[in-house]
């Protein structure tokens, strides 16, 4: 007995002990991921009467009949100057605003102010290495104006890509031209880094620039990810250059700016302002281009769409590479994303059922895949379930939403959460709201506190609609959902995420993905479980601040990508044809806009900007007409060779536009939406929906083929303000439609 007791006691310890080491071990790496042992510095105070109460929502003309005012800015930009810190028509300047030049490798940014505002400023030792000594502070971030070179190196990075050596202010000593040579000029302007690319010769200097390798033409790199404001945002130059290598061995120069990378926000005007104003340094510094070329993923695709639509003219084509149509638009289905996993993995009267990933897919609308795959939230959010002394949620394969939009509902929707905390001191974290209503205040307002106003709501939205009728679930299975889902708190009700330490939450036994104690429902089963009214004030101010794409384009814009659906991925093959339905409701048909996919193997980014660069240059020329989409330009599906397998017109024809499924389509369907299979438009546009009551639901024939007759008290129970009718516009459309 006593020789058990030791070996139990023992193996406690052992446990305890390695129980100790492996949580350390996480914790530290989890720090390091979020940045909490970094030595850059904080922004430890922001301007006074920064605070914006009761800010109204837009309500104006549309950026595409409003006249921008002029700018008084003398361009170029002196070489040892700063570029102008106020936007010229996007609203005042965002406080706290984190300087980021440091780890863009640009040094310290100005003094500004000597009143703690912004960022630390220090003195610096003769090999510019910071000293302790805090010398002033920078709320604006500027940099001079400055020359810089980069020189392709023979060899490459251990994972075979390009390595650039960069000389900083003059020209390297060359024997002979190398393959390629980069004159770069950095600076900021809207405090955001800008960066100007134009390949060059050995004889160029800073004021006698050669220009012998440009082509005369640009392209102007958007860039992706998701952010929510409050930083400069980091450039990073090697892979500023890999990117845009083959554009620059065409000749073509190259302009970027943090302030046009949605990693770092998603203000719409404030991406328009700069890019307008990053295209007049260019210009004034070499010349105005021949035209210029719109090329990004993900949010720098949809920066095309919107600055088409709001700006005509400031980009004359387009290669936007998985894009969506819009921001705001996808936030709608993306807050989606984590009501119905919990429900499934927690709420639902049948789970077994709602395991298989496909039945999902019927009410997220979605992709999924059968094959399994944990990533770092899945393993913690197991281990926290056995620390907690519960199974964690059994599931097989995984969706688009638990695998890919897991997170969007607290950087976008959380005012309390910002991935980049450590960055901030903690009465600046205490003081701020974070997150993308925030961001954008101008346009959608805001409270007696100031907090952003929330432009969408899930109030009316029957989930699992298009399915019930299909009688993929039952009757009983469609009520359960919908009495269960619930929605996101008020604003001012949301607390902090329990991300550990991703969301500077010491207590590791409370994490969770699903941040279900802001859910109205508060993690518990409710009968039924309210849901919370969107602002239509916010709505509006979407719509009028051109914020939702809403079908204007007047260039020729390829949208392409590689097909991910059955990965999954987030960016799904149906955004396409969502922007494609919004185009064609605006202008009665598309003239403008083709869609390449290819298969996943294959990028076929390249091919559509050889295929735009062809296409205006014959536009130029005047061999194709404005409104004609050139052969060697139109829809198609591509092979994983780069191989074309069918184009024309109708490749890409399927439910979307109520015809059959073209030859494209067959092999490459498309899934839709939460809000899609509940019955909302292709166009997907609705942030808020017009309420009918049931009664009017069932004779206009929403539920048609079903005879919902013996559900009219459970119907009415759960949807007491009405269910949304679909055929009616959003709110913010109705609004904008009225000032024409």
């Amino acid at each position: 007995m006593k020789v058990f007791l030791w070996l139990l006691t023992g193996l406690c310890v052992l446990v305890g002990v390695s129980g100790y080491i492996g949580y350390r071990v996480l914790e530290s790496y989890i720090a390091d991921a979020v940045g909490l042992n970094t030595e850059l510095p904080k922004v430890v105070g922001v301007p006074p009467s920064y605070s914006r109460i009761n800010h109204p929502s837009y309500s104006g003309l549309p950026p595409w009949r409003t006249p921008r005012p002029d700018d008084t800015t003398e361009y170029p930009i002196a070489w040892g100057d700063t570029g102008p810190a106020t936007p010229l028509f996007a609203g005042p300047k965002q406080y706290p605003f984190l300087c980021q030049t440091i780890e863009s490798e640009l040094g310290q940014p100005n003094i500004d102010n000597q009143d703690k505002y912004g960022v630390p400023v220090f003195a610096e030792h003769e090999n510019g290495k910071r000293t302790e000594q805090v010398i002033g502070y920078s709320k604006d971030c500027g940099l001079p104006t400055r020359l810089h070179y980069f020189v392709q190196a023979e060899q490459t990075s251990s994972s075979g890509k390009p390595v650039f050596k960069r000389h900083d202010d003059v020209m390297p000593p060359l024997s002979e031209d190398p393959d390629l040579l980069v004159r770069v000029e950095t600076g900021t302007i809207n405090r955001f880094i800008y960066v100007l690319m134009i390949p060059t010769g050995r004889n160029d200097s800073r004021d006698s620039p050669d220009l012998s390798r440009w082509n005369g033409k640009a392209v102007y790199h958007f860039k992706g990810a998701v952010g929510i404001g409050f930083q400069q945002g980091q450039s990073r130059f090697q892979r500023l250059l890999r990117d845009m290598k083959p554009a620059l061995d065409q000749g073509f120069a190259v302009m970027y700016s943090t302030g046009t990378e949605t990693d770092f926000h998603y203000n719409a005007w404030l991406q328009e302002d700069t890019a307008l104003r990053v295209k007049r340094q260019f210009s004034a510094r070499y010349d105005t281009p021949e035209y210029t070329i719109g090329f990004g993923d993900s949010g720098g695709g949809l920066q095309q769409y919107l600055m088409t639509q709001n700006h005509p003219g400031l980009i004359d084509g387009g290669v936007a590479i998985i894009a969506y149509p819009d921001m705001v638009t996808q936030v709608t289905y993306g807050l989606d994303c984590e009501l119905l996993e919990y429900y499934f993995d927690h709420l639902a009267a049948d789970k077994a059922f709602w395991l298989d990933p496909e039945k999902r897919s019927w009410i997220e609308g979605l992709s999924f895949t059968d094959k399994t795959e944990k990533n770092e939230i899945d393993w913690i959010h197991t281990l926290t379930s056995y620390l907690n002394f519960r199974s964690p949620p059994e599931r097989k394969g995984g969706t688009e939403c638990n695998r890919n939009w897991r997170g969007i509902s607290a950087n976008a929707n959380n005012p309390h959460f910002s991935t980049q905390y450590p960055r901030y001191s903690d009465e600046v974290n205490r003081l701020n709201f974070w997150n993308h209503w925030q961001d954008n205040r101008d346009v959608y307002g805001t409270d007696a506190d100031g907090r952003g106003l929330v432009p969408t709501s899930n109030v009316g939205v029957q989930y699992g609609l298009q399915a019930w009728k299909d009688g993929r679930i039952t009757a009983a299975q469609f009520f359960d959902i919908n009495n269960k889902v619930g929605s996101w708190k008020a604003q001012t009700e949301m607390q902090q995420e329990h991300l550990w330490l991703a969301s500077n939450d010491p207590e590791l036994l409370r994490f969770t993905p699903y941040g279900e104690h802001n859910m109205t429902h508060g993690g518990k089963s409710m009968n039924p479980a309210p849901r919370l009214q969107g602002s239509t004030s916010a709505s509006k101010g979407a719509w009028h601040s051109g914020n939702v794409f809403q079908g204007h384009i007047d260039i020729p814009i390829i949208d392409v990508r590689p097909y991910q659906d059955k990965k999954p991925d987030m960016h799904h093959s149906w955004s396409a044809v969502s922007t494609r339905t919004r185009i064609i409701n605006q202008q009665g048909s598309n003239q403008f806009q083709t869609i390449w996919m290819s298969e996943p193997d294959y990028r076929a980014r390249w091919d559509a900007f050889d295929a735009m660069v062809r296409w205006l240059d014959e536009k130029d020329a005047g061999s194709v007409q404005g409104n004609e989409i050139p052969e060697y330009a139109q829809d198609r599906c591509i092979d994983s060779r780069g191989g074309v397998l069918h184009q024309g017109e109708d490749v890409w024809d399927g439910h979307w536009n109520g015809k059959a499924d073209g030859a494209c389509t067959q092999i490459m369907p498309f899934f839709q939406s939460s809000r899609q299979v509940a019955g909302d438009t292709p166009a997907a546009d609705h942030l808020l929906c017009e309420l009918v009551p049931v009664r009017q639901a069932i004779a206009t024939g929403i539920y048609d083929p079903l005879d919902v007759s013996e559900h009219w008290d459970e119907l009415t129970r759960i949807f007491p303000n009405g269910v949304c009718d679909y055929r009616f516009p959003d709110p913010g459309a109705r609004s904008l439609a009225r000032q024409k």
